[in-house]
C-alpha cells in the first residue's frame, strides 16, 4: 500500500484534500484504505464510511469496505489534516492511502486517485477547544454534495506525491452505521447584536450567557505548547459575532423561511453525537451559525460556549440549494440554526450517528423503568465515546484518557462481552514510542495525542497497570501483557525515584490528579500524598502478580503496612503528610470524604478491621450529604473518582439496596435530562462521559446478587 499527499500542503494546517476515482469495473469491490487525520468516504455521493480508528504514533489502522458492484461507481474521499497539537489526533504528517481490488486483483492504488484542495472551508479560524484542533467555517458557492458525485466544474487538482507511510493495523473495532436521526422545532424567534458591553442592561439575566470562549484555546497559541492561529491571524471569528446576539423568542410557523435576524431552535430529544446534516435552500445570499449544546441555558437558547468550546458552524451560501453535512464529530441535544444575513428555508436537521453501534443495540428488560433508563443512558454514553477508543467525552475533548477508561472497559464488556475497544485503546498505549516532552518512563495521561507542555498525571499511569491487569484477566490477552510490558517497567523504574525512607512516594511532580474535588486541592496532594500512594501500592501489587515480580508485591505490602501507621488519626484516613522544620513528615490534618474511599477500595482498609469508619461512611456519608452540618471538616467526594469507588464499596460488602437507591438518586435525573451520564452532578462541563456508563454495570451487579440471594 501506498501513501500519497498534496504535494504543496504538507506543511499547512487545517487542510481538507478530496481524493476522487471513476471506476468502470462491474464487479464488487474491496477498498482498503487510511489516511490521517480524519477522512469521510462517499460512494456516488452516499456517506458510507468515516474513520480512522487512531492508532499509535507511527501506526495506522486500515479500513475495509466491500462496495457493491455497478455499471459505474465513483469514489470521493475527503481527508483532512490539523496538523496542531491536540488530545484527539496526533500532530502527524497527513497521508491518504488506498488499495481497490476486483476479484482478489488489485486495480488501483491512491496514486490514480485525483486530488483537489477543498478551500471551501475556511483556514484560520480559532480551535475549537484548548483539546480538539479547528472550527468549522465554510464558504460555499454551489452544493458541496454536487462535488462528492464527480460534478466538480471549474476545480483545479493539485500535484501529489508519494509520502511516507505508516506501519499498518487492522481496524480492530466495528465500524459506525452512520445513521441519520431527525431533530424536532420547539421554538424560533428573532435576534439582534449588542455590539458591546456598554449596551448590555446590567439587569440582564442573560448578560453573561453566550460569553465566546477566550481561554487558553484562543489567547495562549504559541505555536510550541499549543499551536493554532493566534488571534491576529484569524480570518474570521463566527464566535466573536455570536457572543455578541441577544434573543427574543416569538410565535413561528414551523418550516418558513428564516430572514436577516431570525432563528429556529430544534431539539433531538436526547444528547447524540456524529455530523450534523442539513437541507437548506437559499433565496438570497445567506450567512448562517449552527450552534449547539446537551442542554439550554436559563434563557431557554443554546449557550455555544458552556463547555469552554466553540459549538459554532458557520456557512456562507450563495442562491442555491444545499445538502450540508459537517465533518467534525460533535455533541449536542440541542441546534439553533441562525440567520445572521439573507434569507434561507431549512429542513428539519439531522444527526448522522457516529457511535458504536454494538454498545448502542444493548437493551435491559427491568421491571423497574428506572433502572431501564439509566441502563440505556449509559449505553449511549458508551456508543459515543467508544467509536474506536475509550473516551472521555464526545465534544469537548474526544481523547482517550487513562482512569477514565478503568471503568469505561468494564462497562464494554458488560455492553458487549467483548472488549474490542479496549484492546485498541490499551494497544495504542503499548505501542506509543517515548515523548520528548514527558520524563523518561512516564506515559501520556491521554493518547493518542501531543503533550508539548510537558504535562502528565503520574496517578494516570498507576490507573493504567491496575486496568491492563483487569482487561488481561476478562480476556486472556497474554499477548497484550507482553506488548505492555516495558511500559510496566518502566513506570516502576519511574516511581522508585520518588520513594523516601518510609517507602512511599513524596513529592510527586507535575499535575497529581486524584479527582474533581477538594482532596485534589494543591495543600492536599503536596509532599506525601496518602490516596496516591494507596493507588500505587495496588498498581504495584497487580504489575509484580502480572509479571512474576515478587519484589514488587513485597513492597506494595510494605507500603500499605505503612499508610495505615501513619495516615490513620484514629477516626480517619487523613490525606497527606509535610516536612516540618527539623524535616520530619508531619499529618497536615486535612481530611476527605476521597481518601476514605481510596483505602477500602486499594486494600489499606477492610469493614472487618476498620468497622467504625466503614458503617460511618456508609451511613452519613455519600453524594447526598449535608457537608455544612455533618462532618463539615471532611471535604465531599466528586464522581470520578470518589462517588463511583463508593458505589463499588457498597456492593462489594452486599449492600445492594443502598447502591441502588444511591445509583437512582445519582443518575436517575441525568438520564431524564440529556438521556446521557454526566461528568459531574451538576450542569457543567460534559454531560456525556464515558466513565459514566459505569452506572448500568452497578445497576445489573444488584439486581443480579438480589436475585441470587
Amino acid at each position: 500500500m501506498k501513501a500519497i499527499w498534496a504535494e504543496r500542503l504538507s506543511q499547512e494546517k487545517n487542510v481538507t484534500i478530496s481524493f476522487q476515482l471513476r471506476l468502470q469495473v462491474q464487479k464488487p469491490l474491496t477498498l482498503r484504505m487510511a489516511a490521517s487525520n480524519l477522512y469521510r468516504l462517499f460512494v456516488n455521493g452516499d456517506l458510507i464510511g468515516y474513520g480512522p480508528a487512531r492508532a499509535a504514533e507511527g501506526y495506522a489502522r486500515v479500513d475495509e469496505y466491500i462496495i457493491p458492484e455497478a455499471e459505474e461507481t465513483f469514489l470521493s474521499v475527503d481527508v483532512y489534516s490539523a496538523q496542531i497539537n491536540s488530545y484527539y489526533h496526533m500532530e502527524e504528517a497527513p497521508f491518504f492511502a488506498a488499495e481497490i481490488f476486483a476479484d482478489g486483483q488489485l486495480i488501483a492504488e491512491a496514486s490514480d486517485f485525483t486530488a483537489y484542495f477543498r478551500t471551501e472551508r475556511v483556514q484560520k479560524v480559532r480551535r475549537f477547544s484548548f483539546q480538539r484542533t479547528f472550527s468549522e467555517v465554510y464558504h460555499f458557492t454551489e452544493d458541496p454534495a454536487r462535488f462528492c458525485k464527480g460534478e466538480r466544474e471549474g476545480s483545479c487538482p493539485v500535484e501529489t506525491i508519494e509520502v511516507p507511510l505508516p506501519k499498518i493495523l487492522e481496524r480492530g473495532v466495528p465500524y459506525p452505521k452512520l445513521d441519520r436521526v431527525p431533530a424536532q422545532e420547539i421554538a424560533g424567534g428573532e435576534f439582534e447584536s449588542h455590539m458591546d458591553d456598554s449596551e448590555i442592561n446590567s439587569d440582564d439575566p442573560f448578560a453573561d450567557i453566550g460569553k465566546a470562549v477566550r481561554d487558553r484555546a484562543y489567547a495562549a497559541i504559541d505555536q510550541v505548547k499549543l499551536k493554532g492561529f493566534l488571534p491576529s491571524e484569524l480570518t474570521e471569528d463566527p464566535s466573536a459575532v455570536i457572543e455578541t446576539y441577544r434573543y427574543r423568542e416569538m410565535p413561528c410557523q414551523p418550516g418558513r423561511a428564516l430572514a436577516e435576524g431570525q432563528y429556529r431552535l430544534y431539539d433531538f430529544g436526547r444528547t447524540v453525537t456524529g455530523f450534523f446534516s442539513w437541507h437548506m435552500t437559499v433565496e438570497e445570499a445567506a450567512e448562517v451559525y449552527i450552534t449547539f449544546d446537551e442542554v439550554l441555558a436559563s434563557n431557554g437558547m443554546v449557550d455555544p460556549f458552556r463547555n469552554t468550546c466553540s459549538n459554532v458552524i458557520t456557512y456562507t451560501l450563495a442562491p442555491g440549494e444545499y445538502h450540508l453535512t459537517a465533518f467534525e464529530a460533535n455533541s449536542a441535544r440541542y441546534t439553533a440554526l441562525l440567520a445572521a444575513k439573507g434569507k434561507v428555508c431549512a429542513d428539519t436537521p439531522g444527526m448522522i450517528l457516529y457511535e458504536n453501534p454494538e454498545i448502542e443495540a444493548f437493551e435491559s428488560h427491568y421491571e423497574d423503568p428506572d433502572w431501564n433508563l439509566i441502563t440505556k443512558a449509559a449505553a449511549h454514553t458508551l456508543a459515543q465515546n467508544g467509536v474506536d477508543i475509550l473516551m472521555d467525552c464526545p465534544s469537548r475533548e474526544r481523547a482517550g484518557w487513562l482512569c477514565d477508561s478503568y471503568f469505561s472497559s468494564r462497562a464494554e464488556a458488560f455492553f458487549t462481552g467483548q472488549n474490542k475497544v479496549e484492546h485498541n485503546f490499551l494497544e495504542n498505549y503499548a505501542l506509543c514510542p517515548p515523548s520528548p516532552y514527558l520524563p523518561k518512563d512516564m506515559i501520556p495521561m491521554c493518547y493518542p495525542s501531543d503533550h508539548n507542555d510537558g504535562i502528565y498525571i503520574p496517578n494516570w499511569a498507576m490507573w493504567y497497570i491496575l486496568e491492563l491487569k483487569n482487561y488481561a484477566e476478562r480476556t486472556g490477552d497474554t499477548k497484550m501483557l507482553e506488548q505492555s510490558r516495558d511500559k510496566v517497567y518502566g513506570l516502576v523504574r519511574f516511581f522508585e525515584a520518588y520513594e523516601n525512607e518510609n517507602g512511599l512516594l513524596e513529592d510527586l511532580d507535575s499535575w497529581v490528579f486524584l479527582e474533581w474535588s477538594a482532596c485534589n486541592d494543591a495543600d492536599h496532594t503536596c509532599g506525601v500524598n496518602y490516596p496516591s500512594n494507596m493507588l500505587w501500592a495496588a498498581a504495584l501489587e497487580a504489575a509484580g502478580e502480572m509479571y512474576g515480580e515478587p519484589s514488587w508485591k513485597e513492597k506494595a505490602a510494605a507500603m500499605k503496612s505503612m499508610i495505615r501507621q501513619l495516615a490513620w488519626d484514629g477516626s480517619f484516613f487523613v490525606d497527606n503528610a509535610m516536612r516540618n522544620e527539623t524535616g520530619m513528615l508531619v499529618n497536615t490534618g486535612l481530611l476527605t470524604e476521597t481518601a476514605q474511599y481510596y483505602a477500602f477500595y486499594f486494600g489499606i482498609a477492610d469493614a472487618e478491621t476498620y468497622p467504625d469508619l466503614f458503617s460511618l461512611l456508609r451511613t452519613r456519608f455519600g453524594p447526598s450529604r449535608d457537608t455544612t452540618a455533618v462532618y463539615p471538616d471532611v471535604a465531599p467526594s466528586n464522581a470520578i473518582v470518589g462517588n463511583y469507588l463508593r458505589l463499588e464499596l457498597l456492593i462489594r460488602y452486599g449492600f445492594y439496596d443502598q447502591c441502588l437507591e444511591e445509583c437512582r438518586a445519582f443518575f436517575l435525573n441525568m438520564a431524564r435530562m440529556t438521556g446521557t451520564l454526566w461528568e459531574h452532578s451538576r450542569l457543567s462541563s460534559s454531560l456525556n462521559h464515558g466513565f459514566a456508563s459505569m452506572a448500568a454495570v452497578y445497576i445489573a451487579q444488584c439486581l443480579k446478587a438480589q436475585n441470587d440471594k
